[in-house]
């Protein structure tokens, strides 16, 4: 009888053990997976953070000339540059203050952000959080978002706009301009300015 019982039990214990096998091995092979999947993607997030950049620099002022005169200086923080990216680019994390002059080394005007990226290939600047642009009138330009083209010479913006002049201040929802900032036009306006009466 207890020969029977243990055969029985045997049976019953094989017949689990045939039934649970795969199943352990069917579950292995998904936490394999799974943390195979985990580790790739731990991997790609490692790579993205540690995408650093080919040429950094800090405290920088880099002047541009043009005929032996200086056209453009820019001072930044940091500057981080990205050469060896499909789109390379240069970041200016922390700010940048560019500063544009004439042949006679007189300041035409200046743009300062918080942030700003230049697009190498395509020429294009983007400056953003607390953008402010001053012409040589004193015309005063306030957006969280500006874009340079410095190919076409022109600036531009689709955001909230807030122009400050001598007559007065004007709001409106995009603009454009030349890139020294002395011909603007803004689209959506509002605002008030003062008139002049004649005497």
């Amino acid at each position: 009888m207890k020969q029977l019982q243990s055969e029985l039990l045997n049976k019953i214990l094989f017949k689990i053990k045939k039934t649970i096998t795969p199943l352990i091995f069917l579950g292995g092979v998904m936490v394999f997976l799974y943390s195979c999947d985990n580790d790739i993607e731990k991997v790609n997030l490692l790579s993205e953070k540690t995408n650093f950049p080919d040429n950094s620099m800090t405290n920088a002022n880099i002047i541009h000339t043009k005929d032996g005169h200086v056209t453009v200086r820019i001072t930044s923080p940091k500057i981080n540059r990205f050469i060896t990216v499909e789109e390379p680019h240069t970041t200016f994390p922390e700010g940048l203050h560019v500063r544009q002059f004439d042949s006679t080394g007189t300041k035409t005007s200046e743009i300062s952000a918080n942030y700003a990226i230049y697009h190498e290939e395509d020429k294009l600047w983007e400056a953003e959080n607390d953008v402010v642009a001053i012409n040589e009138k004193g015309d005063t330009l306030n957006t969280e978002y500006l874009i340079w083209n410095e190919a076409e010479e022109i600036i531009y913006t689709d955001r909230y706009v807030r122009i400050k002049t001598p007559d007065g201040i004007i709001h409106g929802k995009g603009m454009e301009a030349n890139q020294n900032f002395t011909n603007w036009k803004i689209r959506e306006t509002s605002g008030t300015l003062e008139v002049k009466e004649n005497e």
